[in-house]
């Protein structure tokens, strides 16, 4: 008997969808807040369309649109006031949280000191984030490049405005690999004692 084959049914040819990711934000450590690196979030389509046929869509709107979708967290670092306690290495952190992390994020431009991470010296940075979730733990580390890399980590402060949180996680460590257990990054969990809660 003869064997036919049915050919399998065309499929029909599914519309393309776009996802548009705004930035209009400077990537420059002498610019803005100093980041390097920005997590972008999606926006309404409608939002890119009505800017993109000038109707009267302005870039501050297009901004809030994202940071309503977006976290800003204040992040402080203090340097122990120790001898050789200061690093010229780069300085990363990652914040994680019950939905999501932020993925690494370099702290290259401290708002406070123009040379950062020196003994005894709190810096201040700016991270962005989408909505991470209650934060649970932060990892934070160098990548040991440069001349003086050992650095020793007293505390992480992390202020939320708009969660209306302040976290406090200690370390009191070295990140050294020549001090301590040798390890040059640790993860940190907060102080539940030294949480600050307030209105957003």
């Amino acid at each position: 008997r003869l064997l036919t084959s049915k050919r399998a049914p065309r499929e029909e040819p599914v519309a393309p969808f776009s996802y548009y990711f705004p930035c209009q934000r400077w990537l420059a450590v002498e610019e803005d807040d100093g980041q390097i690196a920005r997590e972008l979030v999606p926006v309404d389509e409608a939002f890119v369309k009505k800017d993109s046929e000038n109707d009267g869509q302005s870039p501050a709107t297009l901004g809030l649109e994202q940071k309503a979708k977006s976290t800003t967290y204040r992040v402080k670092v203090k340097t122990g006031d120790k001898k050789n306690a200061g690093t010229d290495a780069n300085v990363f952190i990652t914040l994680y949280g019950s939905k999501d992390d932020t993925g690494i994020v370099s702290l290259k431009a401290s708002k406070i000191n123009k040379n950062k991470f020196e003994r005894g010296k709190v810096d201040e940075f700016t991270v962005e984030s989408v909505d991470i979730g209650d934060l649970k733990k932060i990892k934070i580390g160098h990548d040991n490049a440069g001349n003086s890399t050992g650095w020793f980590l007293e505390w992480v402060e992390i202020d939320a405005p708009s969660l209306g949180q302040c976290l406090k996680f200690p370390c009191g460590r070295w990140l050294d690999k020549s001090e301590d257990d040798g390890a040059i990054e640790r993860i940190i969990f907060p102080a539940e004692l030294q949480t600050v809660e307030y209105i957003p």
